[in-house]
């Protein structure tokens, strides 16, 4: 992990062409380029269904529960869709990634969709995520018939169909809103509580040192609905402790919200 930090460090104090620890002290007094730092280290590679096991388990028992949850509801505004928040989302393919899991999972000639928000504070990942262009390297776990249903080759070699770019498709892109949140400002949190279903916040409190680790299990907990699930890291499981948070028996790395009476 320390050695992830180190090359982070150096890398943002190379782009901005200053000493690695002229950068440290401009970390320190600007919280969001300290999370920016610490999200830069978190990520290193990312791709499309990083943890097949845990996609797996989103589709079998937690999206069919959403989807039966709005299924009852009459309308189709955003204020009765299931609401799923990908936390530190970098270029998107975790974000994207939970947009086509919640389609292949919806009922044939279901209206319901989902609401995904996606956030992070690197203007230039979410740049990224927006134009929602990938190379295949980091469509490795799509499987052949969903990389042909939700993604468009967009490469410049017909013959080589492995070869180039693939994008996203627009039905798929447009449930999805990404926008740049700073994760250490209180006010920000304010407008996120008790909104959302869902919340994947994988590979981000592993590098928090421990009081920021309560910090931010509390603000999840608060951002969630009541019956509603938080996804970690599969290594992040031992980190989330607390009261409102009931840990999901058959996938430790998922946690439920009950109510505080409980």
């Amino acid at each position: 992990m320390r050695q992830k930090i180190r090359a982070a460090v150096i890398r943002k104090a190379g782009r901005l062409n200053i000493a690695p620890e002229e950068y440290c002290q401009l970390a320190a007094a600007s919280e969001s380029e300290l999370l920016a730092l610490v999200e830069v280290a978190a990520v290193g590679e990312t791709y499309f269904f990083r943890e097949p096991h845990q996609f797996d388990f989103l589709r079998r028992e937690v999206l069919p529960v959403l989807i039966a949850t709005y299924a009852s509801h009459s309308t189709r505004s955003k204020d009765h869709r299931p609401r799923i928040w990908s936390v530190a989302s970098s270029t998107g393919e975790e974000a994207y990634s939970l947009a086509i899991a919640f389609d292949q999972v919806r009922p044939s000639g279901s209206e319901i969709e989902a609401d995904i928000f996606a956030t992070d504070v690197r203007n230039s990942a979410l740049l990224e995520a927006s134009r929602a262009h990938y190379h295949l390297p980091a469509l490795r776990h799509v499987a052949a018939q969903t990389r042909a249903q939700y993604f468009l080759h967009t490469g410049n070699t017909p013959d080589a169909p492995l070869d180039g770019h693939y994008t996203v498709i627009p039905d798929l892109r447009r449930v999805v809103t990404f926008r740049r949140a700073n994760l250490m400002d209180g006010v920000f949190w304010k407008s996120v509580s008790n909104r959302f279903d869902l919340i994947v916040c994988a590979n981000l409190l592993l590098y928090l040192h421990s009081a920021a680790v309560r910090q931010m299990v509390e603000r999840l907990s608060r951002a969630l609905r009541e019956g509603g699930y938080l996804m970690v890291a599969p290594t992040e499981t031992s980190l989330v402790e607390h009261s409102r948070l009931k840990p999901v028996r058959d996938c430790p790395s998922f946690f439920r919200r009950i109510s505080s009476a409980h």
